[in-house]
């Protein structure tokens, strides 16, 4: 089992589940650990991402993405990243879009320990999450402990309303949201292709801290788990 996983999954493309991915794996990598990026989706986004970073002449083809990355569009993506990730991995996959794809999709919700749902503080995107959170209840049988999940809010208008309207409606829908939202920046939106600069990073720091909040009290959940319910956590 790897140290922890995520994906970054919703029901329809342009979301921003590739931007999302691929800024928390060069993140994850900054900060010292061990990245599995796995590209998930048939249309290779990510992979393509990679390919296009390593022919940029400002730096070595390794240091664009600093981390392993597979192309893994399978239904079977459960059970084969089981031989694939490292004990000390953080797994990254960019899931496909549910809607074209939802086997592979489903499959990556299988294996994750946090599904995470780009989403942009508009109604019509809040409205599509449904299906996404519809998926992860029918799953849970399938899964051995129950699948954690969380909106990332992601092109927010700096100091505007929506945001504010986005996450209550998302809290009374039932959601977890994360803390940190990321806003609408061209270095994001103009990055596909390129290497991660440094501008634009910290944005990302506070989500991956997020996740490693959320990733702690998972730790505590499973040694809770382990020792039994009577036993008390050190």
């Amino acid at each position: 089992m790897p140290a922890f996983s995520v994906a970054l999954l919703n029901l329809k493309p342009g979301t921003g589940k590739t931007t999302s991915a691929v800024w928390l794996a060069h993140t994850f990598a900054a900060a010292g650990h061990q990245v599995l990026l796995v590209d998930a989706d048939p249309a290779g986004s990510a992979l393509e991402w990679s390919d296009l970073a390593a022919m940029d002449p400002r730096l070595p083809p390794a240091a664009a993405f600093p981390f392993r990355i597979v192309a893994l569009p399978s239904r079977r993506l459960h059970l084969r990243l089981a031989e694939i990730a490292h004990p000390d991995d953080v797994v990254i996959i960019d899931a496909p879009q549910l809607e074209d794809h939802s086997g592979i999709a489903r499959s990556a919700m299988r294996y994750v320990d946090e599904i995470l749902i780009p989403c942009a503080p508009s109604p019509i995107e809040i409205n599509r999450t449904t299906p996404v959170r519809d998926e992860i209840a029918e799953l849970q049988d399938l899964r051995d402990e129950p699948a954690r999940s969380a909106v990332l809010l992601t092109r927010c208008i700096t100091r505007a309303h929506s945001t504010a309207n986005a996450r209550e409606t998302l809290s009374d829908m039932g959601y977890e949201v994360l803390r940190t939202t990321v806003p609408r920046l061209e270095v994001y939106a103009q990055s596909f292709g390129l290497p991660i600069p440094d501008t634009g990073r910290g944005v990302w720091r506070e989500v991956a801290g997020d996740l490693n909040e959320r990733r702690a009290s998972l730790r505590k959940v499973r040694l809770w788990q382990q020792n039994g319910s009577g036993a008390r956590l050190r």
